[in-house]
């Protein structure tokens, strides 16, 4: 960080939650947000500039039980518009919870390989921090 005074950049990986899916954020990436902000955070809110990026698989965010040879392009359609709703919903969820804390913050939406891509905009955006959840991987799975 440059400047002493400006707030510190926390960039937060975020995903839906598996059992409940979108606009519900999953375990792991609502307990690091909880975390962050019980640890780092506490009471300097002002201190802070949170990034939430959110990276929706194409493979995953598609129909589940429909091959996209019987799809129409109609149906694509309709299915991006429907998944860049859910991703906003989700990331809706983490930004009334900053600016209830005084915390400011912005979100967006990636498309492509969770890995690739928060590694991508980690080097774009270049935060003083990162944050991401764990993946429910044990620790000889890691």
């Amino acid at each position: 960080m440059a400047d002493s005074s400006a707030p510190t950049r926390v960039m937060m990986a975020v995903n839906e939650s598996s059992l409940k899916g979108y606009p519900h954020p999953s375990i792991s990436c609502r307990t690091a947000f909880d975390w962050t902000l019980s640890k780092l955070v506490r009471s300097n809110p002002g201190g802070f500039h949170f990034l939430f990026v959110h990276v929706q698989v194409p493979d995953e965010d598609g129909f589940d039980d429909m091959d996209s040879i019987y799809a129409s392009p109609e149906d694509f359609h309709q299915m991006k518009q429907r998944d860049k709703i859910r991703g906003l919903h989700l990331l809706e969820y983490f930004v009334n919870q900053c600016h209830q804390l005084g915390i400011k913050c912005e979100a967006w939406i990636r498309h492509g390989d969770p890995k690739e891509v928060i590694c991508s905009e980690v080097k774009r955006v270049q935060p003083d921090l990162l944050v991401v959840g764990s993946r429910g991987l044990g620790p000889f799975q890691r």
